[in-house]
């Protein structure tokens, strides 16, 4: 057997290895996270829009230590505040120095830089994460796995987006189904808040052939939207699929956009 195959061989066992270990803790920090989510949710700690203060037991892997592996943002409305920051305190308690090769995430929303990547014997370091917040009210549960030169070292974040100004649309995607050239086809749309507070203002930006018409605003239900679907003869037949923006002009959200879907067929396609 050649040198480069032994190398090849000895480096794809080495990243086998490394993966085992990931999935082990990986499986293990699941549990940690939703029996800390249902636990934080059962006492009400995790309404507080302050960290819990939960004493964590320290996990020990890679090489590395952290006292605190699962934090906790607590209650964020993610309309006014989309981005959380932590910061992980890692420490080497091994003798050798302990080099970090890459931090991995369970999301793309959440991503760790500004680390230190090498750590000498009984030295520490901070390890950044930034997270986006999705809109849409949910608790919420990210792993990451700092991969060292010694091993893997699993981390989380969990919390909870709050009901916020941020908007959302009944149906969530508008089908007009099978239209006609020069037919008008209508469907109803409820805006509404996922906090239910009043919508003062909206602006709709629609796609050629598609007229909007607020009908009436309903208090804390939202706004009903009428929305008129004319295809004319420069339409192509087939699969009509665009986007409707719905814009709230008191800047208490972000803009939304709601799919529309339609079958455009010839004027004399449907008797």
């Amino acid at each position: 057997m050649s040198t480069v195959s032994t190398v090849s061989e000895q480096e794809t066992k080495s990243w086998k290895t490394v993966q085992e270990i990931w999935t082990r803790w990986m499986f293990a920090l699941s549990f940690v996270l939703l029996g800390t989510v249902f636990a934080l949710q059962g006492v009400g700690v995790i309404q507080s829009p302050e960290p819990a203060e939960a004493k964590q037991k320290p996990i020990s892997a890679g090489g590395l230590r952290c006292d605190e592996p699962v934090w906790n943002f607590g209650a964020v409305d993610s309309v006014s505040n989309p981005r959380q920051t932590h910061e992980f305190v890692l420490v080497n308690e091994s003798k050798e120095t302990v080099s970090i090769k890459k931090v991995h995430s369970s999301c793309g929303c959440m991503v760790a830089d500004d680390y230190d990547k090498e750590l000498p014997p009984g030295g520490s370091a901070k390890l950044r994460v930034n997270l986006q917040l999705p809109t849409v009210p949910q608790p919420f549960g990210k792993d990451l796995a700092v991969e060292t030169n010694k091993g893997v070292l699993p981390l989380g974040v969990v919390g909870r987006v709050t009901a916020n100004s941020g908007l959302y649309s009944i149906p969530a995607r508008v089908n007009f189904g099978e239209v006609r050239r020069e037919e008008v086809k209508e469907r109803i749309v409820r805006l509404v808040r996922y906090d239910l507070s009043p919508i003062q203002s909206l602006e709709l930006r629609c796609p050629e052939y598609i007229e909007y018409a607020v009908e009436r605003p309903i208090g804390t239900g939202g706004v009903v939207v009428k929305l008129r679907f004319t295809p004319d003869s420069i339409v192509s037949t087939g699969r009509f699929e665009e986007f409707i923006v719905v814009c709230s002009m008191d800047g208490l959200a972000l803009d939304l956009y709601v799919p529309v879907f339609a079958v455009v067929q010839e004027s004399d396609a449907i008797d």
